[in-house]
């Protein structure tokens, strides 16, 4: 690795834990201040209140690095250029794709790092957060506590997905019922409908609806109806109680899965499909945003850097930030397919960060 390389990544990466800190503490004041009626009203202890809002760091923190990746390229070429290394560059011959390589690949690197957070830490501490709030905090019952629910969608063992209007945990039934069957090409193999179901003596019986059986190209090859019927499933009565999982808290993996079965049995996807776009788009702003700042940071005046710097990066994450929250509820909503609400700002920004480059390097 050259030593300029080396030096520039180190003046990077210097600003960018600082925006980190600097925005993890801006992150806790806003939460304080969102959830301060829930503080005031259920009154838990200080290390609880401490947790709730600790857990909440990640999933917010995800929204905010590619800011804080902005603010440390132009603080770092601003540092730069205040110290005429900048210019002693230039008049050695430095292009600006030079010194744009590391902090490209610092961009790259901390969207490869974002979005291991998202698979690993972010689903886990959302879950955390939803218990703390619900049971901890507000002393309501966990889900799985009930002894009954209703309009449980869920997916099962063997590629099955359930649609139950409701289920009854005293008397292990269940009504209202639609199971669908998939091989492992995806293609539909069995479809039931029920009135009902009871499981007695370690199996599920069901009465009154209908099996189909479905050939590979999900063409229906048979169907006949039925009054009593058990079906063999791997699910126990407890398996219909358990808490479902909200899309922010199911990995990447998971939901791509969870997606692409909806799809499959008709269901309406578009929310877990506008999901599955964030925990992707917000990640990929860290290289979006890295370039974009490289040319308005290699054009810093030697006294004007840390104002010009503070300015861009605020213009930038009203813009930014702004904009994928517009995007998400207009995904949300169906107004906007989820591939254009939540990848607009990238594409704007990514095609606005190149021509700039290219243009400052004339």
């Amino acid at each position: 690795m050259k030593i300029l390389t080396r030096y520039i990544l180190w003046e990077f990466l210097k600003p960018f834990i600082l925006s980190l800190a600097a925005f993890s503490v801006i992150i806790m004041i806003i939460q304080v201040f969102n959830d301060i009626r829930i503080i005031m009203e259920f009154k838990p202890g200080f290390f609880l209140t401490l947790k709730y809002f600790f857990l909440q760091i990640p999933f917010l923190l995800i929204q905010i690095v590619p800011i804080a990746v902005l603010m440390a390229v132009l603080f770092s070429l601003s540092h730069l250029s205040k110290s005429s290394e900048l210019i002693a560059m230039r008049a050695g011959g430095v292009s600006i794709f030079l010194v744009a390589f590391p902090l490209f690949v610092s961009g790259l690197v901390i969207c490869c790092l974002s979005i291991l957070v998202n698979e690993t830490i972010v689903p886990k501490t959302t879950r955390m957060v939803r218990h703390a709030k619900v049971v901890e905090i507000q002393k309501q019952p966990e889900e799985t506590s009930s002894r009954s629910r209703q309009n449980i969608s869920m997916i099962g063992a063997g590629n099955r997905i359930y649609h139950i209007g409701s289920f009854d945990g005293n008397t292990n039934t269940m009504t209202d019922i639609l199971i669908l069957e998939f091989d492992r090409d995806t293609h539909l193999k069995s479809r039931v409908d029920a009135k009902s179901a009871i499981y007695e003596g370690e199996r599920w019986v069901f009465n009154g609806g209908y099996l189909r059986l479905f050939g590979g190209d999900d063409a229906e090859v048979s169907a006949r109806a039925f009054d009593h019927e058990p079906v063999p499933l791997e699910e126990k009565p407890q398996d219909f109680l358990k808490e479902q999982k909200e899309p922010q808290e199911l990995s990447l993996m998971e939901l791509v899965g969870y997606v692409r079965q909806l799809k499959l049995n008709g269901s309406d996807y578009h929310k877990e499909l506008v999901e599955l776009h964030t925990k992707i788009a917000f990640p990929f702003g860290c290289i979006i945003l890295a370039i974009l700042g490289i040319p308005w940071g290699w054009t810093m005046g030697k006294y004007s850097g840390v104002v010009f710097s503070f300015g861009v990066c605020l213009l930038v994450a009203f813009f930014y930030i702004g904009g994928m929250q517009i995007g998400h509820t207009l995904g949300d909503s169906g107004v906007l397919s989820p591939a254009i609400a939540m990848w607009f700002m990238n594409f704007f920004f990514g095609v606005l960060g190149p021509l700039l480059l290219v243009r400052n390097n004339r």
